[in-house]
């Protein structure tokens, strides 16, 4: 069971990698490989809980919660951060909407 959560903790921490150099450039090429990361542990967790049972591995997860944390964190602050840049492409779209029917009524 050790080696499986050390194969866990190092996924998490390839994943936080992936998160920290996230950007709207390479996002198409790095969001997957997060993506596939977070799948792969949780794929992992299952098999653990089947092989050892929920109260077994509710002994080894308390290793794993805080690296949980910071990727849940990271995932938040990334969609929080997308939703602004939508927010303010929308609002821009709507100024120049605005902008296109005052030109109108001055014609």
């Amino acid at each position: 069971m050790e080696e499986k959560i050390e194969i866990i903790e190092n996924t998490y921490t390839a994943v936080l990698d992936y998160l920290e150099i996230l950007s709207d450039e390479n996002f198409e090429l790095i969001f997957p490989k997060a993506k596939i990361g977070m799948e792969y542990v949780s794929k992992i967790k299952r098999e653990l809980k089947e092989q050892f049972g929920q109260e077994e591995y509710s002994k080894f997860e308390e290793k794993l919660l805080n690296s949980a944390k910071l990727i849940k964190i990271k995932f938040d602050d990334i969609v929080t951060l997308k939703k602004l840049k939508l927010a303010a492409v929308a609002e821009e779209i709507n100024h120049l909407q605005n902008q296109k029917k005052i030109a109108n009524y001055y014609r």
